[in-house]
């Protein structure tokens, strides 16, 4: 795979594939010279405001399963998704993708409110999203009522000691190629700072934090670690690891990602699930 041979230009889909437009309304507008796709849906919608940042290792843009991922979210649960074409390394490093982000969530935030607005990512996407929460706290910004995290990547160092062993079975990602990616994006800067690997961040004040995450991914060894620190703090998270499953699972066709494609519907609809979510058995 692209992370064990450290290219990371494969898969790439930079925008909508034409049967998404069957599914949403797609717009598309830049912001610092880059695309940001807002999909909504064609019917009945929600105030549910979802701001999304895709995994791809800091290097590799959207691919087609980021698309009908997202797709799904907008049609079964009726909200609204920006999903940015953040910079990526090594052209560019993480300080211009929080300049281009930044003001997408300041934009969604005025738009609404906090109540209805979530952060959320997958892999890299996924620790971006963590940090963008930090860094909204030192900013004294609102909150996003939840901060949803599948598959996170939440320390680009990659030196937790526990992550060697669950390399020997983790079927697609690879080490030196993510470290590679990682200290790309981060240029000159500390590595540890926590708006590249947001676990040495802030947990508390923070949105309610919801973790995905499988037991056969080499990133669960730092999902774990950040569930530790939570309960250590006295953090409420929801952790939710599922037994033998990859790296970004959700995106596949196992029995196990449509369970937790279900659990992540739920989670987004919340309080308001009788009004906004569809029935269980229509999701695949």
């Amino acid at each position: 795979m692209q992370f064990v041979f450290g290219k990371f230009d494969f898969y790439n889909c930079k925008e909508p594939p034409k049967e998404i437009h069957n599914v949403c309304h797609v717009e598309k507008r830049q912001v610092n010279g880059r695309n940001v796709f807002v999909l909504k849906p064609k019917t009945k919608k929600s105030e549910i405001q979802i701001l999304y940042l895709h995994g791809g290792a800091y290097v590799q843009n959207f691919v087609k399963q980021h698309w009908k991922f997202l797709s799904l979210l907008v049609e079964h649960t009726h909200c609204t998704i920006t999903a940015p074409d953040y910079p990526l390394a090594p052209t560019h490093t993480y300080r211009d993708a929080f300049e281009m982000v930044i003001p997408l969530y300041k934009e969604i935030i005025l738009q609404g409110d906090s109540a209805h607005t979530i952060l959320m990512g997958d892999s890299a996407g996924g620790g971006f999203a963590l940090a963008m929460a930090q860094r909204m706290k030192r900013d004294d910004v609102a909150q996003p009522t939840k901060i949803i995290l599948l598959s996170p990547w939440l320390d680009i160092t990659l030196k937790n000691p526990e992550i060697e062993k669950i390399d020997l079975i983790d079927p697609f990602l690879g080490i030196a190629g993510l470290r590679k990616a990682g200290l790309s994006y981060a240029g000159n800067s500390d590595p540890e700072n926590f708006m590249l690997s947001p676990i040495y961040g802030p947990l508390e004040k923070l949105g309610s934090i919801s973790v995905f995450i499988g037991s056969r991914d080499l990133l669960v060894a730092d999902a774990r670690k950040l569930n530790m620190l939570a309960l250590e703090k006295d953090v409420s998270i929801n952790y939710r690891e599922y037994k033998d499953m990859v790296h970004v699972w959700m995106f596949l066709n196992f029995r196990e990602s449509k369970e937790v494609r279900k659990e992540i519907i739920a989670l987004i609809v919340g309080n308001d699930k009788e009004k906004h979510m569809t029935p269980f058995d229509e999701i695949n």
